[in-house]
């Protein structure tokens, strides 16, 4: 049996769609059988051509595009009878898995930081066992890999996003201890920035505001609980922006501003929007080679910069419990906007991208 998977060979090139032999799980790994995967801001960039081959070269036979999503197992390998927490498992159940595959050798690893690992690297296109990104009709997952069984309950519309969007945004916070009462800043209202703004709400945030550019996103936004939206394009400048926040702050400014949009010049600009002794989180800016002149005096009084990158796999089954709490309370089925078919990556990619122009689109994803 073979399978697609998808491949990008040159920045700026249309993603290619390869076939392989789908392989037999070795002892203790999984075969996934993909049913979404969802277009990330950081799949956006290479898709655009943000990255470039100094910073992150794509190697001769390409690379494996795809990281988000989530799958039903379609074959278990020898010795795997129950997922991460020990909760019997079958074929065909739905599962969620750590987007993150490290090398779990290296001093971050070994002290429980995979998400940071020293070793990470893109998965290599013709590489056995191939099927290393989720924009493909299977995943594997080698032995000892963090997955976890999807509780009954749980609608299939509202799963993609939790490996990646959802994770991501949630330990940024947890690092920046958001606590209650506090005041919240998020730059996008993409799947990150709307996930960002259930999260902070149910960490106790007081206010939540989001700025954005596209007007459908900032009212999903709301829907989520944002107390406040900013559309940049009615406060087209840094200044009149970080002005509007210190008035919805009443003059206090934000204790965390979460960059999740992937531009540099927002660091500077949500440091203003900073009250003493608040949080700056860098989320979004994934693209390397990029730099912003920044006021170091501004840090004195007590200002932070923290960086963020994925999240550690237990907090997956956290994350499930969360949306089994409040899938009823918040519109989850409204992430996900629109799906393609695999073999239309490129006409999704189209569609969902948002800068300089409009999307309907807040999340995407991908159906093999």
């Amino acid at each position: 049996m073979k399978g697609r998977v998808v491949v990008v060979r040159e920045y700026g090139k249309p993603f290619e769609i390869e076939e392989y032999e789908v392989p037999e799980p070795e002892d203790g790994a999984v075969l996934l059988r993909m049913t979404q995967a969802g277009i990330c801001g950081s799949d956006l960039h290479t898709w655009r051509a943000d990255q470039s081959q100094e910073y992150l070269p794509i190697p001769p036979t390409g690379r494996v595009m795809g990281h988000e999503g989530t799958g039903q197992v379609e074959v278990l390998g020898k010795g795997v009878t129950t997922d991460t927490l020990g909760t019997p498992i079958e074929e065909g159940d739905r599962i969620v898995y750590s987007a993150v595959f490290p090398c779990y050798r290296c001093h971050l690893c070994l002290r429980g930081d995979t998400n940071w690992c020293a070793n990470r690297a893109y998965p290599v296109a013709g590489v056995y066992p191939y099927f290393t990104g989720t924009y493909a009709d299977f995943l594997y997952l080698p032995p000892r890999h963090p997955f976890f069984r999807v509780p009954d309950e749980l609608p299939d519309e509202i799963l993609g996003p939790v490996n990646c969007a959802m994770g991501t945004v949630t330990t940024g916070l947890q690092r920046a201890q958001l606590t209650d009462g506090q005041y919240v800043v998020i730059q996008g209202a993409g799947g990150l920035g709307v996930h960002a703004v259930a999260m902070a709400k149910d960490m106790g945030a007081d206010r939540v505001i989001v700025l954005d550019r596209l007007e459908n996103r900032l009212q999903l936004a709301e829907e989520f609980g944002a107390d406040h939206t900013i559309n940049i394009e009615e406060f087209n400048t840094p200044e009149t922006r970080v002005r509007r926040v210190w008035e919805l702050t009443e003059g206090r400014g934000a204790d965390v501003v979460v960059e999740l949009v992937g531009r540099a010049e927002l660091l500077a600009e949500g440091i203003d929007m900073l009250s003493n002794g608040g949080t700056f989180i860098e989320i979004g800016d994934i693209v390397r080679g990029r730099e912003v002149s920044i006021d170091p005096s501004k840090l004195l009084s007590g200002k932070s910069i923290l960086g963020s990158r994925m999240y550690r796999p237990s907090l997956l089954p956290t994350l499930l419990s969360f949306l089994v709490r409040n899938q009823d309370k918040l519109p989850f089925d409204k992430l996900v906007s629109h799906k393609f078919p695999l073999a239309e990556v490129n006409e999704a990619f189209a569609k969902a991208e948002w800068s300089q122009t409009q999307t309907e689109i807040t999340r995407a994803m991908l159906v093999p």
